[in-house]
């Protein structure tokens, strides 16, 4: 799976940033039955961790913080589970939708922020199988993998966005093997 991390004034901090959280999750295994948590993993997202000034959502409004970016990394990883059919256990949206239909790089409903010691990232390895993580980041994209030693179908997911007076309602469904299931109903504000 791909994304494209876009240019702008902080994407130099943004691609380091994400670099350095990578190095924390990278090829780690998952076993069976194992809870990942992200904030488990990686470091608290200080100047004294290494972690760089980036755009951030802060109070409901877009700001600088250290670790920005960090977001677009926790939602690819959210977006390729979600499609992998794993067992989520935490995840949280934005608050605010900051991008338009044409600007979105992922759908809408498939964000997870994060924010050090109060809001995670979790997820269950529910196959009977070790996976783990594999990512590169180029100029303006980052890819992630998730590896295993046997292969993954792939849910399908779909994104039902419903547009309303102050933001958008969002649900988001997956199904495999004739199995549908919810997986997240959101409310985001628009900006």
């Amino acid at each position: 799976m791909s994304q494209p991390i876009r240019k702008n004034d902080f994407s130099e901090n943004k691609k380091h940033n994400l670099r350095l959280a990578i190095q924390h999750i990278e090829n780690i295994e998952i076993l069976p039955q194992q809870i990942f948590s992200y904030w488990h993993l990686i470091p608290s997202p200080t100047s004294q961790n290494g972690f760089k000034k980036g755009r951030n959502l802060v109070g409901n409004k877009l700001d600088l913080d250290y670790g920005g970016g960090l977001c677009q990394l926790s939602g690819i990883m959210y977006y390729l589970v979600l499609e992998a059919g794993l067992e989520i256990l935490e995840r949280h949206p934005h608050s605010l939708d900051i991008y338009t239909d044409t600007s979105r790089y992922t759908p809408m409903g498939s964000d997870a922020t994060v924010v050090y010691g109060h809001k995670d990232l979790r997820f269950m390895n529910s196959f009977d199988f070790p996976i783990s993580f594999q990512f590169e980041i180029f100029e303006e994209e980052i890819l992630i993998y998730l590896c295993a030693k046997q292969s993954i179908e792939k849910c399908d997911l779909e994104f039902f966005i419903e547009k309303k007076e102050k933001g958008k309602q969002v649900k988001v469904t997956r199904q495999r093997n004739g199995k549908k299931e919810i997986c997240s109903q959101n409310f985001y504000k628009n900006l």
